[in-house]
């Protein structure tokens, strides 16, 4: 069953600067979404007031129609992978996946991921980045949040790493609703079904073959 987010009336000001400017969206279990739009668009702005994590920002939300408050996490509607690591870096790999997730079945998911297994013994501190990036995707993608936030997925990745995680995000799509804003378009736009461009504090569609020229806009 399809299930859905819908945003209205979405604001955010900081002093007299309007950073999101009643901005309003639906997002739909089985899609993936693009946030485009140039550094300091507020693309991340809106990503935290929609997972709760921006006490800033106003807005509504309904949750299959129903209202629902997103800054109650309790609810588990709407999971955010933020820009900055967040993983313990005393922990080793296989102790950091059992700290998030107790079943084992969600463990091996994770930790026999060809990307993970070559280096599930490690400590997180001594993952390169790219590495370290890739195992945060990998534990946020496996949250049962109906709807995932995630802020660069990409940054830091090996090509390799770009493709399984671009892979991931694509399974998960099968039951979640995923949006997705990276510096690097191009990686979110091979796998979108929509997209948007957030500038001035609009929000508006584009398509695939107009976000090159969207960006070029002054």
């Amino acid at each position: 069953m399809t299930q859905t987010l819908s945003i209205q009336n979405l604001c955010l000001d900081y002093g007299n600067n309007s950073i999101l400017n009643n901005i309003e969206l639906k997002i739909e279990t089985g899609n993936i979404y693009g946030l485009l739009g140039l550094n300091g668009a507020g693309k991340s702005s809106m990503m935290k007031a929609l997972s709760g994590l921006n006490k800033k920002a106003s807005f509504r939300a309904h949750h299959n129609d129903k209202a629902i408050d997103l800054n109650n996490h309790k609810l588990q509607t709407v999971g955010y992978l933020p820009q900055d690591p967040f993983l313990m870096k005393s922990l080793s790999v296989v102790d950091t996946v059992a700290y998030w997730y107790p079943d084992y079945e969600i463990q091996d998911q994770i930790l026999y991921d060809p990307m993970i297994h070559q280096f599930h013994k490690t400590k997180v501190g001594k993952l390169s980045m790219g590495e370290q990036r890739f195992l945060e995707l990998s534990l946020i993608m496996q949250l049962p949040h109906p709807f995932l936030m995630l802020d660069e997925p990409f940054s830091g990745l090996a090509p390799l790493q770009i493709e399984r995680s671009q892979e991931l995000i694509k399974v998960g799509s099968k039951d979640k609703g995923i949006v997705i804003s990276d510096h690097y378009y191009d990686n979110v736009i091979q796998i979108t079904h929509i997209n948007w461009m957030l500038r001035d504090g609009n929000l508006n569609l584009v398509d695939k073959e107009n976000v090159e020229t969207a960006y070029r806009i002054k």
